[in-house]
């Protein structure tokens, strides 16, 4: 009689290779005993994977430990470099980022989070989620705001709300949907350490509303980063990144000197971040 693990079990070899690869989400380095619990198969299927695989060279061995391998970093850097928006972004976001000396994020949606797939900058250097390659729920990160706002409401993937990071977080479908009503508003997200405490992002979507492929962000230490300083600028990127990419033989930079009347916002985007929410006492 089949059990209710084995039938959840992946049965091809292509669904164990990939159950295995899943595995490493999040992690650098995991055993072969932690490999098969999280890829719900037997220790010795996962053992006869691993070595082939570690002879690809798309795992490598640490002593009792696997990790990912160069051979996957080699396909990773392969995609990002043939994706269009990524090529014509990597001149804008160094130019972005030596004009307010902050760093700048590329990033895009994947199901409920975003993923990085580019950074120029070394701030933060610390906290979850803020190296290319790393996810953050899209409904916590401006990136992922700003893309959300852009999609119908029966599109969005469901938010992850139960994953609050602060006490600045969102928390509650009401408060989404009041931060992507600020996006539509403003043509821009802002997290002010919703993410991480001390600090702030501001981020815009590249490309029309129907079509928008990525999102750009600029972000800073909250002691000093003003959004509506940042804004006029980081607007005028999205809108050369999304013009390099789709019409390459226009000029891919323009000099920002004041925000166009159609890119001031209706009110101020920062200020200071909402208190965290007090105990109820009964």
């Amino acid at each position: 009689m089949t059990t209710a693990s084995a039938e959840q079990s992946p049965v091809t070899m292509l669904d164990r290779v990939s159950s295995l690869l899943d595995a490493f989400d999040g992690h650098g380095r995991l055993t072969l005993a932690q490999l098969a619990r999280k890829a719900n198969l037997p220790r010795s299927s996962v053992h006869r994977i691993l070595q082939h695989l570690v002879d690809l060279g798309w795992i490598e061995r640490h002593g009792f430990e696997y990790a990912l391998g160069l051979r996957m970093f080699e396909f990773g850097a392969l995609v990002v470099r043939d994706n269009r928006f990524h090529r014509a972004a990597a001149p804008i976001m160094r130019d972005l980022h030596l004009r307010t000396g902050l760093s700048v994020y590329l990033s895009v949606l994947r199901g409920a989070d975003v993923l990085h797939i580019e950074r120029i900058g070394d701030w933060p250097d610390g906290g979850e989620g803020w190296h290319v390659g790393d996810r953050q729920p899209a409904c916590h990160a401006a990136p992922g705001r700003a893309l959300l706002a852009r999609l119908d409401p029966a599109a969005r993937p469901g938010p992850e709300l139960s994953g609050a990071r602060t006490p600045y977080s969102v928390r509650t479908s009401a408060q989404l949907e009041h931060e992507l009503r600020k996006v539509r508003d403003h043509g821009a997200a802002v997290d002010m350490q919703g993410l991480t405490v001390g600090v702030v992002s501001v981020a815009a979507a590249i490309g029309p509303a129907a079509q928008a492929p990525a999102a750009l962000t600029i972000t800073g230490p909250a002691s000093t980063m003003q959004p509506n300083h940042v804004l006029a600028q980081l607007l005028v990127a999205a809108a050369d990144i999304w013009s390099a990419a789709t019409e390459p033989s226009r000029p891919r930079m323009r000099q920002p000197s004041r925000p166009r009347p159609d890119q001031r916002p209706a009110a101020p985007l920062g200020g200071p971040p909402a208190q965290p929410p007090r105990p109820r006492h009964p």
